[in-house]
């Protein structure tokens, strides 16, 4: 579970990408270019589709989500094609798991774990954070609750932010708790994990780290799309899917 207070960034960055190809990551070990010259879609063009199917139409959620960063309750959840959720938020920076971090509220564990049982390293594994239960106790949930979704751990995502686009998987939850440093529960949206943010080009720091507004989080659903690996290879299990999973979307939306 996650839990820690979260300094907004000075300046909300523009959600906009100004290069028509991917960025898969900072780390060139983890950048298939092969597989980037291959994809049929740029990232500027899917994300363009999803902003285009982020309508009141599609929005899946009937009371808004909580930016995790600006604690705004504006976020909504759209499913922009088949089996495929989109939302729009900050991102606050979550340093769970068994990398050691010198955060006060770093907690040892993550919801889910790899293919091994051992749990998530943030500052290894590209994670993403959705809300461990529906907060509302009820069915349907009126707020975007993985679970009926079929969404379960280490589900395939797009993150977005301004010129790049990277490959991520869920990893952890965020719920209420009784520590006095959090003010977090289960209707926020926006938290991802230190390598996450580094792949994105965020200030990744789990304290002082993270940006208000300008990411876009887009879930693949369906066991097709869950991401097998242990901590030593996820991340580059992700990126490896992030052309399969931009021609597919671009080819849903009809783009």
């Amino acid at each position: 579970m996650t839990s820690r207070t979260r300094l907004a960034a000075a300046t909300a960055a523009a959600l906009t990408l100004v290069t028509p190809f991917a960025v898969k990551s900072a780390d060139a070990a983890t950048t298939n270019t092969t597989a980037q010259a291959e994809a049929t879609y740029t990232p500027a063009q899917v994300l363009a589709g999803v902003k285009k199917n982020s309508t009141t139409a599609h929005k899946v959620n009937s009371k808004p989500h909580i930016n995790t960063m600006t604690r705004s309750q504006n976020v909504n959840v759209y499913q922009v094609a088949t089996g495929v959720y989109a939302y729009s938020s900050g991102l606050a920076v979550d340093d769970d798991g068994s990398d050691p971090d010198p955060d006060p509220d770093h907690q040892g564990q993550t919801t889910f774990q790899d293919s091994n049982g051992k749990q998530l390293a943030a500052h290894h594994v590209p994670f993403y954070v959705l809300g461990d239960d529906c907060y509302d106790r009820k069915s349907p949930c009126p707020h975007f609750f993985y679970k009926e979704h079929n969404i379960k751990g280490r589900q395939f995502a797009l993150m977005f932010y301004k010129s790049k686009v990277i490959g991520a998987i869920f990893g952890d939850t965020q719920t209420g708790n009784n520590q006095t440093t959090s003010d977090n529960d289960s209707r926020e949206l926006g938290e991802a994990s230190v390598k996450s943010a580094s792949l994105l080009g965020i200030p990744s720091s789990g304290t002082t780290g993270g940006v208000d507004n300008g990411v876009t989080v887009v879930i693949f659903s369906g066991s097709s799309w869950v991401v097998n690996g242990t901590n030593s290879n996820l991340n580059s299990n992700a990126q490896a899917l992030v052309d399969k999973a931009l021609n597919s979307l671009g080819a849903s939306m009809g783009l």
